[in-house]
């Protein structure tokens, strides 16, 4: 049977490197001329709903190991854990906007908003529900909407694992994926209907950037860790355990269904977001279940190992730095020239690495000790690397 403590895999940390890695290259603008790089770069986004699935298998698993454990889940404890693990970057990410705005003298966008105005957004975690009805991109810190939704996800997933239990909440996403899909495509074929295949801009916030139509990435990840659980299809996992060709073959998924889905954006504001995380959640299911395969031995080189651990701060840190650098040096969000683009990018990337990498070590560390062991998991750093893992940010 497959083991059910929680435990740390590498490999999910090298994961999350190749997820922030492709988010900062979408994020920075691109050079004209090359349209295999544009190409590549326009499915970077994806790299945002890796998270997702992540952070659903991660914070189910331990919900589960709880449950099973105790009968219950302490709320308060885990939401204290959650709150000394995201807090601290996300504060100091606000002031750092907030100073470099000031600073600057940017004149804020389109005029229709400005950052000090934002802060009971950035507060309540609301920030992408604004954006969702306004389109409005707020500088430096339109990243912060996929920290709304998995905040929303930390406040009721916990509350409805306790209170439902494991079975009925397996249930329950696997009957929500496809409502998700559904619901959005309803709103997709509402707010464009007479012009299907070329959506607006207005469709796109609302579909892209609202909770109630992104989450069902974190149910696939929720989905995942509930049945990788479930007693009744412990013989499949242990097939798929010893299989050569199963991680191949779900790389192989995931990459076609990346490429395929995005390839029209009717394709992926309907259902194009439930298909992909599904392929991807096979590529997390087979470095799960065989992590010496090759993916999860390449994914668990110590570079990727140290850049996944500090994913968090670099998701936080690098928008503000980009938009900063775009200030100082004079290029646009959407385009830079050809010549400066490797060493913008170069700098983006070291700036954001060393700010989080300073970051950690000088705050995030000393928040992280205050959340103790928790004790169903007190035996975790002992027990072999072989199921969930315990890395950031879980």
């Amino acid at each position: 049977m497959i083991a059910r403590e929680h435990h740390y895999v590498a490999s999910l940390d090298g994961l999350r490197a190749i997820c922030i890695a492709a988010v900062l290259f979408i994020h920075m603008p691109p050079p004209s001329g090359h349209p295999w790089l544009e190409a590549i770069r326009n499915r970077g986004w994806y790299g945002v709903d890796l998270f997702f699935i992540l952070s659903g298998f991660l914070i189910t698993w331990i919900l589960a190991v709880e449950l099973e454990t105790t009968g219950t889940v302490d709320l308060w404890r885990f939401y204290r854990a959650r709150t000394l693990r995201l807090l601290p970057a996300y504060l100091s990410t606000i002031v750092l906007v907030l100073a470099g705005s000031y600073l600057f003298e940017i004149a804020q966008g389109n005029q229709c908003y400005r950052l000090a105005w934002l802060w009971p957004l950035f507060l309540t975690y609301t920030l992408n529900i604004w954006m969702a009805v306004t389109a409005i991109w707020p500088w430096g810190v339109s990243h912060f909407w996929s920290l709304c939704v998995e905040e929303h996800f930390y406040l009721s997933w916990s509350m409805i694992m306790k209170r439902w239990g494991l079975r009925r909440v397996l249930w329950m996403s696997l009957f929500a994926i496809p409502l998700v899909a559904a619901y959005r495509t309803g709103w997709y074929l509402w707010m464009n209907r007479g012009h299907l295949a070329a959506p607006s801009e207005a469709s796109f916030f609302r579909i892209y950037y609202a909770t109630d139509t992104r989450i069902d990435a974190i149910l696939v990840g929720c989905a995942l860790a509930l049945l990788v659980r479930e007693a009744r299809l412990q013989g499949l996992w242990r097939r798929l355990e010893s299989s050569t060709w199963f991680p191949p073959l779900a790389l192989l998924a995931t990459l076609g269904c990346i490429a395929w889905a995005t390839q029209y954006r009717w394709r992926t504001e309907t259902f194009g977001y439930t298909v992909m995380a599904m392929a991807s959640s096979t590529l997390l299911l087979a470095i799960f279940l065989q992590p010496q395969c090759w993916i999860a031995r390449l994914l668990a080189t110590r570079p990727l190992v140290h850049i996944g651990r500090i994913s968090y701060g670099i998701y936080l840190f690098h928008a503000p730095l980009l938009a900063g650098l775009e200030v100082k040096l004079g290029f646009s969000a959407q385009y830079i020239e050809p010549a400066r683009y490797l060493p913008v990018l170069g700098l983006l990337m070291l700036g954001s690495v060393g700010a989080a990498a300073l970051h950690y070590r000088a705050v995030e560390r000393r928040f992280l000790a205050m959340r103790g062991p928790r004790p169903c998991l007190a035996n975790s750093r002992a027990a072999p690397a072989r199921s969930a893992t315990r890395g950031q940010p879980s």
